[in-house]
């Protein structure tokens, strides 16, 4: 938690002391998150896709070439059935957590009204909570263990009209949040992310 407090401060720092310069934005931002799990070998396991969201505020620095940090309150997770053995019951692994992307991005079409950019950078995730729901699936699935943090690494595109910035980006995780604990199970977690963010200036 200490290490969060002090990246909010940073940023509202940074924010502070660079509001009147030209080439500084700073906004709230909103996001989904599509995440599904995949299981190496295949497995009687089903997982179906999981919809949560992002919210929190971004800053960027830079002209054509731009740094982003974020700082993110996030809801993800999982859910999967095992229709095989008869049970279509879902069971639902929920994860929240504070989310800090370092994103670095270049502008590849950059007019007044709207900029088109590719973004990309590391992503760090610390838990807040958790809650893991069990209904009618196979015994492996019981030996879940979550971690209470992850590093990652997303990158996409962008799009900017005025003072609303979309973004579409995909995840890729360097460490597993969710990870099964028997061993010839691997879990691999797949997410897309889609936010909105409005530059405030």
């Amino acid at each position: 938690m200490k290490r969060i407090l002090l990246v909010l401060a940073a940023i509202s720092i940074v924010a502070v002391s660079n509001a009147q310069v030209p080439s500084f934005s700073f906004g709230p931002k909103i996001a989904v998150n599509l995440s599904q799990l995949t299981t190496d070998p295949a497995t009687a396991i089903t997982d179906k896709l999981k919809t949560g969201y992002d919210l929190g505020v971004f800053a960027r620095f830079g002209g054509k070439c731009y740094f982003q940090p974020e700082l993110l309150y996030s809801t993800n997770g999982v859910k999967f059935s095992n229709f095989p053995v008869g049970s279509s019951s879902p069971s639902d692994i929920n994860i929240h957590s504070i989310n800090v992307p370092l994103m670095f991005g270049a502008r590849l079409i950059n007019l007044k009204v709207i900029n088109v950019r590719v973004i990309g950078g590391p992503i760090a995730s610390f838990l807040v909570d958790k809650k893991v729901s069990y209904q009618g699936v196979i015994d492996q699935t019981r030996m879940v263990s979550i971690k209470d943090s992850k590093w990652g690494f997303q990158f996409g595109a962008g799009i900017d009209v005025l003072m609303f910035t979309l973004d579409l980006r995909y995840n890729l995780d360097f460490n597993k949040q969710i990870s099964q604990q028997v061993s010839q199970f691997d879990w691999k977690r797949q997410a897309v992310n889609v936010s909105l963010g409005w530059k405030l200036f």
